[in-house]
């Protein structure tokens, strides 16, 4: 998907009855403010290099064209031989065995001048994010580090299972040899979707945005595949290869401020309303905005009975969380205040969900019997003689 996808549906589809309004922030107090964080704002260095690396590619991970290819104009006429491949792998390196995300990233020839500015770019990201503490506190995937194929990796008998592999036998010729990052794998890990999104995981994703655009990075690829649902059911942002840092001056609140709201009303306008039509059994809107429809749903019908199972105990409680959600967002603040709202908002609103959904059980089963003496009364009224 693109930004000109979010364009299109929110002229082509205005009026959508389950749609939430999203928080609002201003530029005036925005990004919040962090402890420390001016000192990590010019802070510019990649994680460590490797100078070894024994690694086996297990699976190909990445899709035949990225978001971030066609949102900007100096990726948008790349050729798909410059573009970067991802690999699920196991890696062995120092004492470290285990499964990792592999990211090759070729040079660049078609821009001579910066061979790898978008992998400087997203070292620069994750050394970044490492040192501010969100790697560790998992908002981000770890960044173990980053290596530079030999210049013979092409002949090198010892690296053939990765030169043969069809993804990368494709790399364009060159002198210069692609360089690699390794990342943390998350296992059981899915882009958000409307078959995985709560209103607390979308809180929390603008929450961990905000945290990230306050030690002076811009993502500038904040889209559904990009934003991974970890298997505790929290929010993970990943794929910094089209990020910005400060001091670049396209780093600024305006930027930032303009990507919180893009990534709010995809949450709230987009992928929540989604997730009511998906709990109805109702087909969904917006299927150019994820990954995979046909990979995340057997059929509508099933999606909602594992919700419903799941997260609900009746339609009847599905119905007072989207209306509780709307009320809520109707009394907020006007547009021009910061609403930063906390991942546990939502959580708040849980007890009066449940207190009226209590009194709802409580009549229901009075409703049979009282229905069935209406019934008696209307027949006899049939049945009886009229008195002349």
């Amino acid at each position: 998907m693109s930004l000109e996808t979010l364009w299109n549906y929110g002229y082509t589809i205005p009026d959508d009855p389950c749609r939430l309004e999203p928080p609002s922030v201003h530029e005036s107090t925005y990004p919040p403010p962090r402890k420390d964080a001016r000192s990590y704002q010019t802070f510019v260095k990649k994680p460590r290099q490797f100078c070894k690396l024994k690694v086996q590619l297990l699976e190909c991970l990445d899709q035949e064209s990225s978001t971030s290819e066609r949102l900007y104009p100096y990726t948008s006429q790349r050729p798909e031989s410059e573009r970067p491949r991802v690999f699920k792998a196991f890696a062995e390196y120092t004492k470290y065995q285990g499964l990792i995300v592999l990211k090759v990233v070729p040079p660049t020839l078609s821009d001579p001048d910066d061979l790898f500015y978008s992998f400087d770019q997203e070292a620069i990201a994750y050394g970044r994010l490492a040192k501010t503490g969100l790697c560790e506190a998992g908002y981000v995937p770890r960044c173990y580090g980053w290596y530079e194929f030999p210049p013979s990796w092409r002949s090198d008998p010892a690296l053939a299972h990765i030169s043969n592999h069809p993804r990368l036998s494709e790399l364009p010729h060159s002198e210069t040899p692609p360089k690699a990052l390794l990342i943390e794998y998350l296992e059981s890990a899915s882009p958000i979707s409307p078959w995985n999104i709560t209103p607390e995981i979308a809180h929390e994703a603008l929450r961990l945005l905000s945290e990230i655009h306050s030690i002076g990075l811009l993502h500038c690829d904040g889209f559904p595949r990009n934003l991974m649902v970890a298997r505790d059911g929290k929010p993970v942002w990943i794929d910094f290869g089209s990020s910005e840092h400060s001091p670049n001056d396209r780093v600024r609140p305006q930027t930032q401020v303009k990507e919180y709201r893009t990534v709010a009303s995809m949450l709230f306008r987009f992928l929540l309303a989604d997730r009511t039509r998906v709990l109805r059994g109702e087909d969904i809107w917006y299927p150019n905005l994820y990954v995979s429809t046909t990979n995340q749903q057997a059929s509508s019908s099933n999606a909602t009975q594992l919700l419903t199972t799941s997260c609900f105990s009746d339609e009847s409680e599905v119905e007072a969380l989207l209306y509780t959600e709307q009320d809520r967002n109707s009394t907020s603040d006007d547009e021009h205040s910061t609403v930063l709202r906390s991942h546990n908002s939502c959580s708040h609103e849980q007890p009066s969900i449940r207190r009226s959904l209590i009194g709802m059980n409580l009549f229901r089963p009075v409703i049979p019997a009282f229905s069935a003496i209406i019934l008696l009364w209307w027949f006899k009224t049939l049945v009886s003689p009229s008195t002349p």
